[in-house]
Order: C-alpha cells, then sequence, then structure tokens
C-alpha cells in the first residue's frame, strides 16, 4: 500500500491537455504533482524529475519520441512507473509500450472519474491499461499463442504481486507454500492465480507456468 503521496508528473507538449491534466493531477490527493514537461528534453534536464516516482508521457512527443523516453527511464536504477497517456489506438504502439517497460497504457478520451479510476488502479496494483487496450492484448494472445512477443505483454499485464506469486508457484509448487513463503494465506494466492489466469488467457497452473517458461527461454 501506498505510504506516502506517489510523487507525479506528466510530459506533455499540448499546451492544453497539459495544463488540463496538471490540473487534475494537482486535485487528487494520492499524489504529489512535481511537474508538467512539454518535451523529453526538457524533462531530462530537469533533476526535479529524479525524484519522480509516477510520469504520465504522451508518446507523440516532438525530438525524443515517448517511447524511448520510457525506454530510457525504465534503465535509471530508482526507475519511475511510466504510463502512456495518448490518442493512439495502434497495436504496434500499445506492444512498443508495453515491451518497453511502460506500467499502463491509457486513452485520452478518458473522462475524469475514469482517470482517477485508473491512476487508484496504478496506485494500488502497480498496472493499468484502458478497457479497450486490455481487450487487444488478450485478443492478440488469444490469436497468436505462439508469438514469444505476445506472451511477454501479457505477462506484462500483471501487478507486482501477480508476477511474484507466480514465479513463487514455479518455486514451490503449490498455494499452501508460496503463502508461507510470502507472508499469505493459501486462499490469497488462489485469488491471485485465478487473476493471473484470466490475464493470461489460461486455465491452469501448468498453462500459466508454460508462459513463464518459454519468456525465460527467449
Amino acid at each position: 500500500m501506498q505510504k506516502h503521496p506517489l510523487r507525479t508528473a506528466l510530459v506533455e507538449d499540448d499546451p492544453v491537455y497539459r495544463t488540463y491534466m496538471s490540473g487534475l493531477l494537482k486535485k487528487t490527493p494520492e499524489v504529489d504533482f512535481v511537474y508538467a514537461w512539454d518535451s523529453a528534453e526538457a524533462m531530462l534536464a530537469d533533476t526535479r524529475f529524479l525524484a519522480v516516482e509516477l510520469v504520465f508521457v504522451d508518446l507523440a512527443l516532438p525530438g525524443i519520441g515517448g517511447l524511448e523516453l520510457i525506454s530510457r527511464l525504465s534503465k535509471l536504477q530508482n526507475s519511475p512507473r511510466s504510463v502512456v497517456l495518448t490518442a493512439s489506438l495502434e497495436p504496434d504502439d500499445v506492444f512498443s509500450a508495453v515491451r518497453g517497460g511502460a506500467s499502463g497504457y491509457l486513452v485520452k478520451n478518458l473522462d475524469p472519474d475514469a482517470f482517477i479510476e485508473n491512476l487508484q488502479q496504478i496506485i494500488h496494483d502497480g498496472v493499468s491499461l484502458s478497457p479497450f487496450i486490455a481487450r487487444m492484448l488478450i485478443d492478440e494472445f488469444r490469436h497468436t499463442p505462439s508469438q514469444p512477443g505476445v506472451r511477454h505483454v501479457a505477462l506484462k499485464t500483471l501487478t507486482d504481486r501477480e508476477r511474484q506469486v507466480l514465479n513463487g508457484m514455479s518455486s514451490y509448487g503449490s498455494a499452501k507454500a508460496v503463502g508461507e513463503a510470502y507472508g499469505l494465506s493459501h486462499e490469497t494466492v488462489r485469488v491471485h492465480m485465478k487473476k493471473i489466469y484470466q490475464k493470461l488467457h489460461v486455465n491452469s497452473k501448468s498453462e500459466a507456468l508454460a508462459v513463464l517458461a518459454q519468456e525465460h527461454r527467449c
């Protein structure tokens, strides 16, 4: 659980949308709004970005693009969570963003209440996807299950706790053993595994572990 307001920033070149989003973030108690930059270059030149824990990034930035910025931020020692906030619904953009380290992908047509709901999910679960984007990822995984890249994208949708539980299941083999290892009840582990099955579009522990094993082989 987040113990302090999440230090949050925005990189958006559209001045109208930047002002709108800045105002929305400033009014959200769960976040401490740091700053809004109009380009990746401006952000990287400002030492305030080093304190940021969550950054919303537009893909269509001038100069260094949003995908490149997310990739650079993901390589930092204390990397912030990066969430795409864009009008693009192109599958290539979605897959590239998630593979590049994005913790979420939100479309700009979200109304304020929906955006706050997604922000809450990011704060508590570490990841959030617009419903349309989530369906796109699942459909792609369902239709092309043999592609390692798609498997990687599906695994990216897991929260940190779900990923820990899946890795634990690989190491310890049972819900009871995973629970003992991580201080969870076996029922809690089973709930996490049910969510993992849904996100990976599998029906059993063996299938989920096969997806995980495929990632390790790639």
